[in-house]
This record gives structure tokens, C-alpha cells and sequence, in this order.
């Protein structure tokens, strides 16, 4: 065999034993629609509690700042809207649409493991929870909630400071997205996730 048809027969084996993706990447486009839709329907659910409560205390469903309810009652309905809103963008992905948030199911698109495995409940709670809500902070309504949970708790107003730099780590993560390689953000990152086509 001569040195070029070795090196050639190298190649080969070096392909085959590479690892092959099972899914497609994601259009940004896609993955930025998704967005939009789980941002306004993860914005309605996180608020429907509050809006409820709110017609009850002011006969008026537009009051949604809990800092301005009466103590006990913004405490109970910003604790009703982070549940509502985790168990819209940590529960339903989780095990009812498999990695899908409604938004990413009407864009046919799905969160995974790094590996490509199916996520998890932990692979969910950090890439939702502590990333989206808690580290990126600044473009979800659970994030406000939060924010002002904990205003009530401790006195301390932490909302526009939060805000603020939440406003630019998401700056930061949707510039990760668009400009590095993988096309993972932040949250990605602390989940172990990445976003795919669906099969």
C-alpha cells in the first residue's frame, strides 16, 4: 500500500470514529421566534395569578406591581406567579413536551442534553430556573416577580439594579448565541443544554 492510500485509509477511520450529531442545528431565526412566543405566553402564565388577585383587591386586572398590593397579598401572589411561571418553563419541557416549551413546539424546536440525551429535571431547573430567571434575569416576567419577592421579603429594593444587569448579561449571552460556534447561551451553559431541530 503506498504512503498516500495509507494516509487516505487513516483519514477514513479517524472520520468514522468521530462523533455524529443526531440533530440539526437551529436557525437563529427560529430559536429568536420561539423566544418571542414563550415570552409573552410564560408572561401570561406567570401573571394570571397576579391578575386575579388583583381584580379581587382593585376590581382592576392591570395592577400587576405586587410591591404596591397589600403586603400579605403581593407576597401570595407573587409566590402564585412563579409557580405558574415554573410550571410553565420547567415542568411542561420537563415531562410533558420532552425539551419543548409551547414556543419551541410551535417552532419544532427542542432543548437537549449537551450529549444529546433527553434533558432532565436538573438539566431544566438550571438552564430555566437559575439561568433564565435568576442570572439572565431582565427579559422574563418570573424575573420581575423574583426581583420583587424579594423587595417584600427584605425591605431591600433590588428591582432596577437587577434589572440592569440582567439587561446586560442578556446582551452578552444573545451575542454568544449568534457569534460563537456552538450557539449556546448562557443558560445553555449552566443547564448543560443546547437547542436543536426537532427529528
Amino acid at each position: 500500500m503506498s504512503k498516500k492510500n495509507k494516509k487516505s485509509s487513516n483519514l477514513v477511520k479517524k472520520i468514522d470514529k468521530s462523533p455524529k450529531k443526531m440533530y440539526e442545528d437551529v436557525p437563529l431565526t427560529r430559536r429568536f421566534l420561539s423566544y418571542l412566543i414563550d415570552w409573552y405566553l410564560g408572561g401570561l402564565a406567570t401573571a394570571f395569578p397576579i391578575a386575579m388577585i388583583s381584580q379581587k383587591l382593585f376590581g382592576s386586572m392591570l395592577k400587576q406591581n405586587i410591591l404596591e398590593f397589600p403586603k400579605p397579598y403581593g407576597l401570595i401572589a407573587g409566590c402564585l406567579g412563579f409557580v405558574f411561571a415554573l410550571f410553565y418553563f420547567v415542568v411542561v419541557p420537563t415531562w410533558i413536551t420532552k425539551g419543548q416549551t409551547l414556543g419551541k413546539k410551535i417552532c419544532k424546536i427542542q432543548i437537549v442534553k449537551d450529549n444529546e440525551e433527553e434533558i432532565t429535571f436538573k438539566n431544566m431547573f438550571l438552564r430555566q430556573l437559575v439561568g433564565i430567571i435568576v442570572v439572565e434575569g431582565s427579559l422574563v416576567t418570573a424575573s420581575a416577580i423574583w426581583h420583587q419577592i424579594f423587595t417584600l421579603l427584605t425591605g431591600i429594593d433590588i428591582v432596577s439594579g437587577l434589572m440592569y444587569v440582567g439587561l446586560a448579561i442578556c446582551v452578552v449571552s444573545a451575542g454568544m448565541v449568534i457569534f460563537t460556534k456552538d450557539h449556546k447561551a448562557i443558560h445553555d451553559y449552566i443547564g448543560s443544554t443546547r437547542v436543536v431541530m426537532c427529528k
